[in-house]
């Protein structure tokens, strides 16, 4: 199996939080866990201060749950990281993936835009053998679909580096939710809806042919949605795709199953049949997910074996290019 969706960060990072945040943002901690605050004082991530930065721990519960490889991401924290902090992530993962690349594979890290040196540190990571580059649903205030995107975009095309999406802290409006404690629970699943939305009805995946999208935690509500979206009168007036169309540019997206406290057999089936098996890979959203569960729901799904080795790690082998599938 390999688990698409699996965070880490580097102990230095973790160690020292508050000084790797923009302005604004701060800090509370309790004994175990680190939470970021935005501006407003939103609770936007929650840092498991052991859990996070701790390698071998995490080997051991891959082993048990039969997971042999793992792509690294940060979770929330592209939502507000810096280049200050790109620089020190990609190359404390540059160190993970020399000693550990064949179970643990980090991703490059940088801010979509806003910054000098991003596309250079973009290169740089994918020359150290960093697999893939994360982003969330929004940066600063935009969607993916805007045009300040498409030079990061664009080099992780060129770079054939597929593109991970996490949700973001919180949607970029979130005032709605906030009476009743939802924009974590809605908030990211409406983000994650919205924000490969998008990009699809921007016609960003015909102007950059050869780019890779992985969305996580299946995308939100995506897959109960497609012919909502893409039939009759929701595509009037803005050129979107066709169903059909649809299908076609989501060839080169992929959608994981975390977390396994959201996501069971039933949800996961249920994807699988509204996106197809070629669009569903296997990830846990470790440490908030559990290893063991997210890969018990895969082997338990009600498909084919072929089927099931495509979810569990026969997609992410294709996307990623980790070898034959």
């Amino acid at each position: 199996m390999i688990d698409v969706h699996h965070h880490w960060l580097p102990r230095e990072l973790v160690d020292d939080l508050e000084s790797y945040l923009p302005e604004g943002y701060s800090v509370r901690r309790d004994p175990q866990t680190k939470h970021i605050l935005d501006p407003s004082g939103l609770r936007v991530q929650s840092v498991f201060l052991e859990e996070f930065p701790d390698l071998e721990r995490r080997l051991e519960l891959m082993d048990e749950a039969g997971i042999r490889l793992a792509l690294l991401s940060p979770g929330c924290y592209p939502n507000w990281i810096t280049m200050k902090a790109a620089r020190l992530m990609n190359d404390a993962s540059a160190d993970v993936a020399r000693r550990l690349g064949d179970r643990l594979k980090p991703m490059v890290n940088v801010p979509p835009f806003g910054e000098p040196g991003i596309l250079e540190e973009m290169e740089r990571g994918a020359k150290m053998g960093l697999t893939g580059v994360a982003m969330t649903a929004n940066f600063r205030g935009l969607y993916p679909d805007e045009e300040a995107y498409l030079p990061f975009l664009r080099k992780a095309a060129e770079l054939d580096l597929p593109v991970f999406m996490h949700a973001a802290g919180a949607p970029v409006h979130y005032v709605d939710l906030i009476k009743h404690n939802l924009a974590t629970p809605m908030g990211r699943s409406i983000d994650l809806c919205l924000a490969p939305l998008k990009l699809l009805y921007s016609g960003v995946f015909d102007s950059i042919p050869d780019l890779k999208l992985v969305v996580a935690h299946l995308g939100g509500f995506t897959f109960l949605n497609l012919k909502r979206f893409f039939s009759g009168r929701a595509r009037e007036g803005h050129g979107g795709y066709t169903l059909e169309q649809a299908r076609r540019a989501m060839q080169r997206m992929l959608f994981d199953t975390a977390p396994a406290g959201w996501y069971g057999p039933a949800e996961i089936r249920f994807a699988i049949d509204a996106l197809g098996v070629e669009r569903v890979a296997l990830g846990s959203d470790y440490p908030h997910g559990e290893l063991r569960q997210a890969a018990n729901h895969v082997r338990s799904l009600a498909i084919s074996e072929a089927d099931q080795l495509q979810v569990a790690e026969g997609n992410a082998k294709r996307f990623y290019a980790l070898g034959p599938p």
